[in-house]
């Protein structure tokens, strides 16, 4: 009889303690990747603005001070090629340095769009299945649902590196 006991004890115990581990086991790696592709995310914002910055410094060094004041500082923050491009009068007295430059970034500017726009499916894909994790993980026990939530709340709001 005891050994009975003892048997369907540890099978109550091993029931327990596998009802939290899928948990564990499946939200960890949901979370990394939620982190991941939120970092990934935030470099390549990061790359964008730093590419911009270096095309604005360079436009506010090489525009003449006699544009008007308002188009000067409207061509100088724009941050895309071909919007740059239409301010013809001004464009086509640019040295070739800031053409190229203008030039190149917009390049750069397109690759990273594309880059954005395939993270953005990642993220999307990732996003069903943290949903789908924290339905499952409701069923079976809504405080850990709720603090599961919070995590991934927490990994999208985090400042990466």
């Amino acid at each position: 009889m005891n050994k009975y006991r003892f048997l369907v004890l540890c099978l109550v115990c091993t029931a327990c303690s596998s009802k939290e581990l899928p948990f564990e086991n499946e939200g960890n790696p949901l979370l990394a990747e939620s982190k991941q592709l939120n970092c990934a995310n935030q470099r390549y914002e990061r790359t964008i603005d730093s590419l911009w910055d270096v095309v604005s410094t360079r436009l506010n060094q090489v525009l003449p001070d006699t544009m008007p004041p308002g188009r000067r500082e409207n061509m100088i923050q724009i941050r895309n090629a071909g919007l740059l491009k239409q301010f013809k009068i001004f464009y086509t007295t640019l040295d070739t340095v800031s053409l190229n430059l203008i030039t190149r970034s917009g390049q750069i500017d397109s690759l990273i769009a594309r880059q954005v726009m395939e993270l953005k499916v990642q993220r999307e894909t990732q996003e069903k299945r943290v949903l789908d994790f924290l339905m499952k993980v409701e069923h079976q026990n809504p405080q850990a649902a709720v603090q599961w939530n919070k995590k991934f709340l927490q990994a999208a709001k985090e400042v990466c590196q």
